[in-house]
């Protein structure tokens, strides 16, 4: 976790991440509950240029209504993965490698084989929400996190993917830190909404 902080560079810091994954939290509760299939992945240490260039580049900001509208299920790309790199939607409509692995439960479809096929082989933290039945999972290493509530869901995005002296700033002012960046997102998203 923090290789990520030191990869990314200053620009990509704690809040930006915080961001991303508010908005990505935002937008696979809502997805869930619409049964909107989603195969998030985001890149860490192990470069995706395959899987990147076999999508569609996007290079764009993340919000949970950009994530929303490319799995909405008339959208072109809805079918493969959106790559999300040093904060930024980078790309989408990816084809990602299926899993080889033999012991995986039979009703495991192919997003979720291909979410956790990117895990084996990378250190990519990938998020998948079942069309089926609006679960959402969360695979690394080969690892998959199944039926998470949001709160248990956000904690392990967190817990993947920020910096770790921002995870263990677990006081009174990082939770407010937290809650404020928390209801900042949500003001936006409702004043866009209007």
């Amino acid at each position: 976790s923090s290789q990520l902080f030191s990869l990314f560079g200053k620009e990509w810091g704690g809040q930006a991440i915080d961001h991303v994954i508010v908005e990505t939290v935002y937008a696979c509760e809502d997805m869930s509950k619409a049964r909107t299939g989603a195969l998030i992945v985001f890149e860490r240490d192990n470069r995706l240029n395959e899987a990147m260039s076999s999508g569609t580049l996007v290079d764009a900001y993340v919000s949970s209504e950009l994530l929303k509208n490319i799995f909405y299920d008339k959208s072109p790309l809805h079918d493969g993965a959106v790559i999300i790199k040093e904060g930024r939607l980078a790309s989408a409509g990816c084809m990602l490698p299926l899993s080889t692995n033999a012991n995986l439960s039979r009703e495991l479809g192919m997003r979720h084989r291909a979410g956790i096929g990117v895990s084996e082989q990378s250190d990519a933290v990938v998020i998948i929400v079942s069309e089926e039945t609006g679960g959402i999972s969360v695979a690394v290493d080969g690892l998959l996190k199944r039926h998470l509530s949001p709160d248990t869901f956000e904690a392990i995005l967190r817990k993947e993917l920020l910096p770790l002296e921002e995870t263990e700033d677990a006081g009174l002012l990082g939770r407010l830190k937290r809650r404020r960046g928390t209801n900042n997102a949500k003001e936006n998203r409702e004043s866009s909404d209007n």
